[in-house]
C-alpha cells in the first residue's frame, strides 16, 4: 500500500479487517459493533465484508460479552470484543479477573485463552460520567492478563494484530482522543513486539515516561523544555504488561532523572509501580527523586472541568522544573515593571514567575504584600505574594521550588497579566559524594591557599578605618543560600550511625611504588581499597532501612575526590574492581580531566558505592567525614609528612600517612572494620606491585 495520513481508528479497523481475512477463527462482537460499526466506527464495514457470523452485535450485557468470549476462546475461536467505554467494562470485571486471567493457570497451561478485550479509555473528548476513566491499573494488577496501550496509529495496527495472535487474553486500551490524530502510515506494518518500549525522543537530562494518550503530551512538553535548555527523553511504554524494565532502567540510567505521566489518578496507579521499579533498579544513578504528574485522586469530573483534571503540557513542564536544575541564564536583562533593570537579575539563574490570568477578563493586579524576600527559600505552592484585583484579594502560590533571586516589582505596584513577578533559582542536585572540603553554600568553594606568614605591619589609617566601619549601621550581614550539599550533610549525620577509626602507617613503599611505576598515588590508593573490598564485601553495600536489610552490591563503583576550579567534584569509576592498575590510573586521569572541564557524563557523577577521600592535598592530617548516603563506608587519606617513628627500638624520622575508615555501624562490627582498614594499610605496602 502507499503511504497515507491515517488516524488510529482507521488503523485499528484495518488491523481487524486483516486479522479477519487471515484467520477464520477470528470473530468480532460487542454492543453496536455490527450494523453501526461501533461508537467510534472502529468496526465500520466489517459486518458487510465478513458477514454477521464473524462480526455481530450482542445484547447490552458486558458480563455476558466477556463470558461468551471466554467460552468461545476455550472452544478454539479467537474472539475480539469491544467494551463501548472504559467504565462500561466494570460489570464484566468478575469474568475478566476470575476467568479470563486465571483459565490458563487453572488448567496448568493446557488450555490457552486467545482473546482480546478492546476498551476505548481516557479523557479529552468531553464525555459524560462513566465515559472517560483510565482503568489500566485494575488490569495491570491482575496476573494472567496482558495490557497494551498504543500511542500511534502504527502501533495501534501492529499491537492489535499481535494481540489477536497471542495465546493469552489481552486487554487492549485504546486512547479515545487519539482516534482522529493522523500520521503518515503504510499498511500493513509491524512495529516492535509486546514488552518493548519505544524512545520517541532521545535526551540526556531527564526521562519522561508515558503511555497511551499521555505520550503526545510528554512529547510536546519535551519540545518546549528544549527551548529552556533541557534535553528531555520521552519513553513510550506501549505495553504495561509485559513491562520493558530494561528500556526503562537504561533510559533513567542515561539521564539520572525520571518523571512519569499518566491520566489516571496518582494513588496506586501504574506510575507508582514505575517509580518503585526505577527506585529499585536505578537508585545509584538517580540525581533527583522520581516524580509523577497524574490525574487527581477524584472521580472523573464533568466535561467542563476535565482540562483542569488531565495532565497537560503546563503541568508536565512544572514537573520538569521541579526535577531539573535551572538552565543557563539568558543574556537579556530582566526588566522591572517600573522600567528599571536590575544587574543582579541579569546574572541570576532560574525561572521567572509571571502574573497568571486571574480570570473573569482581569488584565492587571496590584501587589499588596510580598510574603518572601530575595534570598528566601520557597517551596512549590508556597504563597509568595498577595495581590488585589478589581474583584478580590488573591494569594499567589509559587509554581517553583528554590531560592528567590529577584523581585521584579515593589509592593504597591500595579502589574499586568503576563508581567514578571519574581525569579526563583532552583537548587541543583548534588553530584557525587559529599566529602570533607565541600562548601555548604550555594556557590562552589574555590581551593583555599596555603597559610601565609602574618603581615608585618598595616597602615594605622587603614586599621582606624576598619574600626570605624566595623559597627556601622549601614553594614548588614551577608546571606548566602545553602546549597544541596548542606541537606546531604544533615541527612547523613541524622540517619547514619557512623563511626571513624584510623591508623598511621609508613608511606615509604607507597612513594617508592609511585616512582618506580610512574603512576600517581590515587591509583595505588584505589587499588588498595578495591582489594580490601574484595576481602570485606560488607563495606560495599547499602542499608535498606524499610526492610531492615543490608544489601551487598555486586559491583564496586568507586567515587574519588577531584579538585577543580569550581571546588571539589566526585567522579565515579564504574566497575572499578575489574580494572588493572594501568587501566585504573587511565580512568582516574580521564574522569579528573572531564570534571575539570565540567563535562562529566551523568553516569560518572552519581551511583558511587564506596568513596576514596584524599584530603592530604589540603594539608590535612586526618578527618572524620560524613558518609555519603546511601554508601556505608569511606576511606580517608591524609597528607604524607615527616614524623618521628619508632622502628626496631629506635626513633627515626619517616614518611607517615594517616588512613581512616568511616563506616556505618549497621553494616559491620568494629572487628570487621578494623580488618578492612588493616587490609587497606597492608595494600599500601606496595612490594607486590614492585615485584618484591
Amino acid at each position: 500500500m502507499t503511504t497515507s495520513d491515517m488516524g488510529m481508528a482507521r488503523a485499528l479497523n484495518a488491523a481487524l479487517r486483516d486479522a479477519l481475512g487471515a484467520d477464520e477463527r477470528v470473530v468480532v462482537f460487542g454492543e453496536d459493533v455490527g450494523r453501526l460499526g461501533g461508537v467510534f466506527r472502529v468496526t465500520d464495514g466489517l459486518r458487510d465484508t465478513f458477514g454477521d457470523r464473524r462480526c455481530f452485535d450482542t445484547p447490552v450485557s458486558e458480563a455476558g460479552i466477556a463470558g461468551l468470549a471466554v467460552g468461545m476462546a476455550m472452544a478454539g475461536w479467537r474472539p475480539v470484543v469491544e467494551m463501548q467505554f472504559d467504565a462500561f467494562a466494570y460489570p464484566a470485571f468478575e469474568q475478566i479477573a476470575s476467568h479470563m486471567a486465571k483459565m490458563r493457570n487453572r488448567t496448568r497451561g493446557a488450555l490457552p485463552l486467545p482473546l482480546v478485550v478492546r476498551i476505548p479509555y481516557g479523557g479529552g473528548i468531553g464525555g459524560v460520567e462513566h465515559h472517560s476513566d483510565s482503568s489500566e491499573a485494575y488490569y495491570a494488577h491482575t496476573p494472567g492478563l496482558k495490557v497494551v496501550t498504543p500511542a500511534t496509529a502504527a502501533d495501534a495496527y501492529s499491537l492489535l494484530r499481535e494481540a489477536i495472535d497471542d495465546p493469552d487474553p489481552v486487554i487492549f486500551l485504546e486512547p479515545k482522543r487519539r482516534y482522529w490524530s493522523k500520521e503518515p502510515l503504510e499498511l500493513p506494518v509491524r512495529t516492535m513486539p509486546f514488552g518493548t518500549a519505544a524512545v520517541r525522543r532521545g535526551g540526556s537530562d531527564a526521562t519522561l515516561v508515558a503511555y497511551g494518550p499521555s505520550v503526545d503530551v510528554a512529547l510536546e512538553a519535551a519540545h518546549l523544555a528544549a527551548a529552556e535548555g533541557w534535553d528531555v527523553e520521552v519513553l513510550d511504554l506501549r505495553t504495561l504488561v509485559p513491562l520493558d524494565d530494561g528500556a526503562l532502567a537504561a533510559s533513567v540510567r542515561r539521564t539520572g532523572r525520571c518523571l512519569v505521566v499518566h491520566e489516571a489518578q496518582g494513588f496506586a496507579g501504574v506510575g507508582a509501580e514505575i517509580a518503585a521499579r526505577v527506585q529499585e533498579r536505578c537508585f545509584d544513578a538517580l540525581r533527583a527523586p522520581v516524580l509523577r504528574v497524574t490525574g487527581f485522586d477524584i472521580p472523573y469530573p464533568p466535561p467542563l472541568l476535565e482540562d483542569a483534571h488531565l495532565p497537560d503540557v503546563r503541568r508536565v513542564l512544572d514537573g520538569l522544573h521541579r526535577l531539573l536544575p535551572a538552565p543557563a541564564p539568558s543574556t537579556a536583562a530582566a526588566r522591572r515593571t517600573d522600567g528599571t533593570t536590575a544587574a543582579a537579575d541579569e546574572a541570576a539563574t532560574g525561572r521567572t514567575f509571571l502574573l497568571p490570568d486571574l480570570g473573569e477578563g482581569l488584565a492587571e493586579a496590584e501587589v499588596l504584600e510580598w510574603k518572601v524576600a530575595v534570598g528566601d527559600p520557597v517551596k512549590h505552592d508556597q504563597v509568595v505574594a498577595e495581590v488585589e484585583t478589581a474583584k478580590s484579594v488573591v494569594t499567589l502560590p509559587s509554581p517553583y521550588t528554590g531560592t528567590v533571586t529577584a523581585l521584579h516589582c515593589r509592593a504597591g505596584a500595579v502589574v499586568e497579566v503576563g508581567a514578571p513577578l519574581l525569579t526563583v533559582g532552583e537548587e541543583t542536585a548534588a553530584s557525587g559524594a559529599v566529602l570533607t572540603g565541600y562548601g555548604t553554600s550555594g556557590r562552589p568553594t574555590a581551593p583555599r591557599p596555603s597559610p601565609r606568614p602574618a603581615r608585618a605591619a598595616t597602615s594605622a589609617a587603614a586599621d582606624a578605618a576598619h574600626d570605624r566601619h566595623a559597627d556601622s549601621p549601614l553594614l548588614s550581614a551577608t546571606r548566602t543560600p545553602l546549597g544541596p550539599a548542606a541537606e546531604k550533610f544533615v541527612r547523613g549525620q541524622r540517619d547514619t550511625p557512623a563511626v571513624t577509626i584510623w591508623a598511621d602507617t609508613e608511606a615509604d613503599s607507597l612513594l617508592a611504588a609511585r616512582a618506580a611505576l610512574g603512576t600517581g598515588l590515587m591509583p595505588l590508593l584505589a587499588r588498595a581499597c578495591l582489594d580490601a573490598l574484595a576481602a570485606f564485601p560488607e563495606l560495599n553495600s547499602r542499608v535498606d532501612s524499610d526492610r531492615r536489610e543490608l544489601v551487598r552490591l555486586p559491583q564496586v563503583h568507586l567515587g574519588f575526590a577531584a579538585q577543580t576550579d569550581h571546588g571539589l567534584v566526585v567522579p565515579v569509576v564504574r566497575n572499578a574492581a575489574g580494572l588493572g592498575l594501568d587501566d585504573l590510573a587511565a580512568e582516574l586521569r580521564r574522569l579528573t580531566a572531564l570534571a575539570r572541564r565540567g563535562t562529566l557524563p551523568s553516569e560518572h557523577l552519581t551511583g558511587g558505592t564506596f568513596t576514596l577521600n584524599n584530603y592530604g592535598g589540603f594539608e590535612v592530617d586526618g578527618a572524620t567525614p560524613i558518609l555519603n548516603h546511601p554508601q556505608t563506608a569511606m576511606i580517608g587519606v591524609g597528607r604524607i609528612a615527616d614524623r618521628p617513628w619508632a622502628r626496631d627500638g629506635r626513633v627515626e624520622v619517616r614518611k607517615v600517612v594517616n588512613v581512616s575508615l568511616t563506616f556505618d555501624h549497621r553494616a559491620c562490627d568494629g572487628g570487621t572494620a578494623a580488618g578492612f582498614l588493616g587490609h587497606v594499610i597492608a595494600g599500601l605496602d606496595c612490594g607486590g606491585l614492585l615485584g618484591d
